[in-house]
């Protein structure tokens, strides 16, 4: 893009233009990408949310459209703005699909120590997409599991203090996710003693969903 072309998607950016029409636009242009992901490493106030935010409907509507930007979007786990890092979380998981190189492989470790973070919501997001990379990536699923079968271990933190509720929480994503791909697992005993624990978890909510979830996937497994 010319420099003209390039300050003038920054002035529309910045006026916050209709979210669904500009990603609309973006699918027509894909050229723009590389501009979105300039934005968002240069400029200081508010367009860098934007930009990421299309970015990340892009890579959940069509993820070939981002792909080429693997590297890009990799780097951005990284980012000292937790906006930016967990939407980049997302988009990851989204390009597993169309991973045709292989290149998660180079960031697979460096994505699911993740879910060891110290923040609640930079765990959340790798455990609440972990599915959709075990889906098109499944032969990580015995270690994916068993990262997340370790949740009840970890240490999450809470302005600077140990916090079980946030524990109890990303227990909760862990059984959400389990769901979505228990009939791939491996340890599917581990995963049903992961639920059964947390049948007892203080956060009514999650003792629900770990009660619904047995319901639902006991049957598979024969006793």
């Amino acid at each position: 893009m010319e420099q003209k072309e390039k300050n003038q998607l920054l002035e529309k950016i910045q006026g916050k233009p209709d979210l669904e029409a500009f990603v609309s636009e973006v699918l027509r242009q894909p050229e723009y990408i590389t501009e979105l992901f300039a934005i968002i490493k240069a400029d200081p106030g508010s367009a860098k949310f934007y930009c990421e935010k299309a970015i990340r409907i892009v890579s959940e509507r069509k993820p070939e459209c981002i792909y080429p930007y693997f590297v890009e979007v990799a780097e951005l786990i990284e980012s000292p703005n937790s906006f930016i890092k967990w939407g980049a979380i997302t988009t990851l998981s989204n390009l597993a699909a169309v991973d045709t190189e292989n290149k998660f492989a180079s960031v697979y470790e460096k994505y699911f120590s993740l879910i060891e973070a110290d923040a609640m919501v930079t765990a959340a997001n790798v455990i609440g997409n972990a599915w959709k990379i075990i889906l098109s990536k499944p032969e990580y699923e015995q270690d994916i599991t068993k990262r997340m079968l370790r949740i009840p271990q970890n240490t999450y933190l809470y302005k600077g203090e140990p916090s079980p509720e946030c524990r109890n929480i990303l227990c909760g994503h862990a059984i959400d996710c389990f769901d979505k791909y228990f009939e791939l697992a491996h340890d599917k005993n581990g995963i049903l003693a992961f639920a059964s624990a947390q049948t007892h978890n203080s956060r009514k909510q999650v003792a629900k969903k770990a009660t619904a979830f047995l319901k639902k996937h006991m049957q598979q497994i024969n006793v």
